[in-house]
């Protein structure tokens, strides 16, 4: 773990004063988000499902860095345990700058043939219907902000249908995209910018199995000839988050080593 300060009040990249809430940062991409955000100086929330040690670790590890964090841990498909979430959010930390939506997955992977309505429902939920409910939630808070944005975490899938049994995961980040799009729309009057990044491979617990071991063959028609590092997503969820981006929403981001050069 690195504890590494880069704080520069100079820098558009500087988070100092803000505060941060990436679901899904008990693992993978959303701790890498979490812990870079920390390192540039903002104060952090941390969200896990069924995570608390690993959330807990995170909270210390981000105080003794010299922020202010707080754990929150539930199921974002399920609107009273996601208002529960923000009101210790707002009783902890005071305030919430910045929103990411980064928690999602891909369980229960079939073809559309022989998917259960259940399996649909709840892939739909995991990675749709969290962001939805996660954002409506946050959005008092947000507002409350002199700088608030939302950066949220899409897939590459939404171009290319995804991987076989895959349909509705690439369905539901389809959504993703779209809403995106809405959102930033809706809320530009209110000076609240709203944007994505999509992933190509990324070696994280997201997979079931070591995504370099599994995926080895699909590296050949990745341009930069490797999988993703969490920490490849972070720095392009930074930028958005940060002036830098200021005059940028309603963008999506695809971080995939050029995947789209050649898909």
């Amino acid at each position: 773990m690195s504890d590494t300060v880069t704080t520069n009040p100079q820098s558009p990249f500087d988070m100092s004063g803000r505060t941060v809430w990436v679901t899904g940062s008990g693992s993978g991409i959303g701790t890498a988000v979490a812990r870079l955000f920390a390192q540039h100086g903002a104060n952090v929330v941390v969200h896990g499902l069924n995570q608390q040690e690993t959330c807990a670790a995170l909270q210390a590890e981000f105080e003794a860095m010299g922020r202010k964090s707080c754990a929150v841990d539930g199921d974002l498909t399920q609107s009273a345990a996601v208002a529960d979430m923000v009101k210790k959010i707002s009783a902890d930390m005071g305030t919430l700058d910045i929103l990411v939506n980064c928690a999602g997955g891909s369980p229960k992977k079939s073809k559309i043939a022989e998917m259960a309505e259940d399996s649909w429902d709840l892939i739909i939920e995991k990675n749709l219907k969290s962001v939805f409910l996660t954002t409506q939630a946050a959005l008092p808070l947000l507002r409350d902000s002199s700088d608030a944005c939302i950066v949220n975490v899409s897939s590459c899938v939404t171009r290319s249908g995804g991987v076989p049994g895959g349909a509705a995961y690439a369905t539901a980040k389809g959504g993703v995209d779209v809403l995106t799009r809405a959102l930033a729309k809706e809320l530009a009057p209110e000076k609240i910018r709203v944007n994505a990044v999509s992933p190509g491979l990324v070696d994280s617990p997201f997979h079931n199995a070591d995504a370099k071991e599994i995926y080895a063959h699909l590296v050949e028609r990745i341009p930069l000839r490797r999988i993703a590092d969490p920490v490849d997503l972070a720095g392009p969820i930074l930028f958005l988050a940060s002036k830098a981006a200021a005059y940028v929403t309603g963008e999506i981001i695809e971080v995939s080593g050029g995947t789209r050069l050649v898909s």
